[in-house]
């Protein structure tokens, strides 16, 4: 029964990528670049919402419920706008997104590492990677900036360490979830 509740190990390893990708985001890249990244990102967002608006006239045209389609591209349209217009606070919001992110994988790991710590020889391992993790996440949602030069480099090799570790807990997890499946 434990068992059933994670055949889905793919999540830790597709959380293991995204944190890799996040600590080479921070690694190699400058805030320059990011919030030049996240203009671009907005006038692209900003476009598909003007494109959802223009097939609302089409929708209109053939007597068709536009409601939904009128909402989604002004959301569209809203966002992509703010993007262009306040990167800074676009990458804020995206670093305390993160943050927040973190905290909630370290306390999937800590759930996870609760049913299954009976099952898995090398549990410290998801106990040790989840405490991290939670604390990563304080740090990135409390001080998004002040780590931005020098703590942020750590804070890149750590997601890759994390990143590593979640893909290498997701692969133990399915094997571990094989082998109670052939008992």
């Amino acid at each position: 029964m434990e068992t059933k509740s994670f055949k889905n190990w793919w999540f830790l390893a597709i959380n293991g990528i995204t944190a890799i990708l996040f600590g080479l985001l921070i690694l190699f890249f400058t805030k320059e670049f990011i919030q030049t990244a996240i203009f671009y990102f907005g006038l692209l967002i900003l476009i598909t919402g003007l494109i959802l608006l223009l097939t609302t006239f089409y929708h209109i045209k053939k007597n068709k419920n536009i409601s939904m389609i009128t909402i989604q591209s002004i959301a569209t349209i809203a966002i992509g706008l703010i993007l262009m217009v306040f990167p800074q606070r676009s990458l804020e919001l995206f670093l305390l997104l993160i943050g927040l992110w973190c905290l909630i994988i370290g306390i999937l790991q800590l759930v996870i590492l609760f049913f299954i710590r009976k099952i898995l020889v090398s549990w410290p391992v998801l106990l040790i990677n989840g405490l991290m993790t939670i604390v990563l996440g304080i740090i990135i949602f409390f001080h998004p900036f002040e780590i931005a030069d020098t703590i942020g480099k750590l804070v890149g090799i750590f997601s890759i360490v994390f990143g590593i570790t979640m893909i290498y807990l997701s692969f133990l997890i399915r094997k571990t979830i094989k082998t109670a499946n052939k008992k």
